[in-house]
């Protein structure tokens, strides 16, 4: 009913998907570390993802800083306190509620 070789074929594509597959998801793991996604990638690729993982995972987290601003679509200003409105537009008489800004640095 089913030839060996047409299996084999069909298991030999099946690993090559899952080895991509998870030397992917290591790079995706490595993006929040020091040593980074690309790196990580290239390790779980050469190497086996295995290798890839402990050298993701020995490697120290990214020190992230996160900066929220808010800014007036108004007049443009932006604040690092949280106002309901803009303070300057509120001056000549709007409301202009202030949306967030959120920023990543490294």
């Amino acid at each position: 009913m089913f030839s060996s070789s047409n299996v084999s074929s069909d298991f030999l594509i099946l690993a090559v998907f899952t080895y991509f597959l998870v030397a992917i998801s290591v790079g995706k793991l490595g993006t929040a570390k020091a040593c980074g996604g690309a790196k990580s990638l290239i390790f779980s690729l050469f190497f086996t993802p295995v290798t890839g993982i402990i050298y993701t995972m020995t490697s120290p987290l990214k020190n992230i800083l996160k900066i929220i601003h808010y800014r007036c679509k108004e007049c443009g200003l932006e604040y690092t306190d949280h106002h309901k409105y803009c303070p300057s537009c509120e001056k000549e008489g709007k409301k202009i509620r202030l949306y967030r800004i959120i920023m990543h640095s490294y």
